[in-house]
């Protein structure tokens, strides 16, 4: 039970980066020159990991 929590709270994660990075490319897109700051980069990169992560939790709790 406490591995189902574990993926739920890092999904919540990941969809609140998911979130962040969304917004991060519409400020880019209206023209925020501040934007450009590798911020975007390091949100994709989070957000991979924690991809990661899940999919290895998903498959060890097959096991």
């Amino acid at each position: 039970m406490a591995g189902v929590r574990h993926v739920l709270r890092l999904e919540s994660l990941r969809d609140d980066l998911e979130t962040r990075l969304f917004l991060h490319e519409e400020r880019r897109c209206l023209g925020d020159e501040e934007v450009d700051d590798g911020t975007g980069q390091d949100l994709k990169v989070r957000i991979r990991d924690l991809s990661r992560e899940i999919s290895a939790l998903r498959q060890c709790a097959g096991c």
